[in-house]
């Protein structure tokens, strides 16, 4: 009798596992747990910018999911509990990812009714001067009336010269920028959190991890102490969500088929939509702003997005 391997969610890292499934079936019984499409964030931020048309990825047309969202777990039972009963397992992979932190309309996690609401209304304000805040004002600004970003800070991680340009951009592009925190009722139109993200409850009472706390694994992506659960995505406190996320995918199916190795940490290419025809690339501190990252970005992320349609 084939290990009873189960799935849950449908993060950027699942999709790599099921990509892999035909070779999966051979060695387990495998049952997904799950919706039947998400939104990639790597691509989201171009379709509002019109630059896309969609960012959706879908489930495989020979899956057929069990259930559709998990709502408990017991790692010591080795059950899953969800709207449709219990379902068990000997190997578990959870894929849910986190979720935002609550200042308004949550980009985590991103949905097509989140992301009709954002390409529908006038006016947003973006709360969070991260990354992932700074390119969202950079896309909304080109169809929208009034684009406000709240931040203590402009792309902390960056060196202060490369912030400041980026500021002169938005500014420029028509982007009001406050900085100094968001307090709930001065946002203009639509709010829309890109503070990051934080932990799900739903880990801690399970006995994942403590309270308000990422999920910690060892260099496999196994639980340190349940052994049977692999953590992929935003959920791992090891890893970074995007880039990573992929690949802690792909070290998952390598090692679910066989292949035992580590999964090493590394510095993940980044790159930022900002004004029409450019993008800021990032690896650690090293950054370029041009045309070329703008290419780039269009070119992986397109390529990802029809991979997975």
């Amino acid at each position: 009798m084939k290990p009873r391997l189960v799935l849950v969610g449908l993060g950027h890292g699942q999709l790599e596992i099921l990509a892999r499934l035909d070779a999966l079936h051979e060695r387990y019984d495998v049952q997904y747990i799950g919706g039947r499409e998400t939104i990639y964030t790597g691509a989201f931020p171009q379709v509002i910018a019109g630059e896309m048309e969609s960012a959706t990825t879908r489930l495989r047309p020979d899956v057929t999911p069990v259930a559709n969202r998990l709502i408990g777990l017991d790692p010591d039972a080795r059950i899953v509990e969800t709207e449709h009963g219990q379902v068990g397992y000997d190997l578990l992979v959870l894929a849910t990812g986190a979720k935002s932190r609550g200042l308004g309309t949550g980009l985590k996690p991103m949905t097509s009714y989140v992301l009709d609401d954002i390409v529908n209304s006038e006016a947003v304000t973006v709360v969070g001067g991260g990354k992932a805040g700074v390119e969202l004002a950079f896309a909304c600004i080109r169809q929208k009336r009034r684009v406000t970003l709240y931040a203590r800070r402009l792309l902390p991680e960056l060196p202060r010269r490369v912030a400041k340009r980026m500021a002169r951009r938005l500014v420029r592009s028509g982007v009001t920028i406050i900085l100094g925190p968001f307090q709930p009722g001065q946002g203009d139109g639509l709010v829309l959190d890109a503070t990051g993200v934080v932990a799900d409850d739903w880990w801690s009472a399970a006995g994942l991890a403590e309270e308000a706390a990422f999920i910690e694994t060892e260099d496999d992506l196994r639980h340190p102490v349940y052994r049977d659960i692999f953590v992929t995505g935003d959920m791992a406190a090891r890893l970074n969500g995007g880039v990573d996320a992929v690949r802690s995918g792909r070290h998952v199916a390598r090692l679910l088929l066989g292949t035992k190795r580590p999964f090493k940490s590394r510095t993940s290419l980044n790159i930022l939509l900002t004004t029409p025809g450019q993008a800021l690339l990032t690896y650690g501190k090293l950054t370029w702003h041009g045309r070329l990252p703008f290419w780039l970005k269009r070119t992986i992320d397109r390529r990802y997005v029809e991979r997975f349609t």
